[in-house]
């Protein structure tokens, strides 16, 4: 049997950084007053590669999906930073729409 996430056969390292850091913004004390003041200062010695980083900074739902990160994970993000979720739903539905050679995420 193949191990399988939504989007890999086998999560990527990235994909587990990103949920680990999703993860711990939004359930261990302080860490989402300390992610709001200064995303990048926070992400600064996280091992992911700076366009990831800019997707979880910028919000970019659609990038992050593609990237493997859990969606229980990226809803919560979602709901814990106030992103409506009209545009959350937007952007997974862009996805889904876009062609293959990786259109506009949102």
């Amino acid at each position: 049997m193949t191990a399988r996430n939504w989007r890999q056969d086998m999560p990527s390292a990235d994909a587990y950084r990103m949920d680990k850091l999703l993860f711990e913004v939004h359930h261990m004390a302080s860490h989402l007053e300390r992610y709001r003041a200064d995303p990048d200062a926070y992400m600064q010695d996280i091992a992911l590669p700076a366009s990831l980083k800019a997707a979880i900074r910028d919000n970019d739902i659609g990038a992050m999906y593609l990237a493997g990160v859990n969606p229980y994970l990226l809803r919560a993000h979602c709901l814990g930073l106030g992103i409506p979720e009209q545009h959350f739903l937007q952007s997974l539905r862009r996805v889904a729409q876009a062609p293959a050679n990786g259109a506009a995420h949102g």
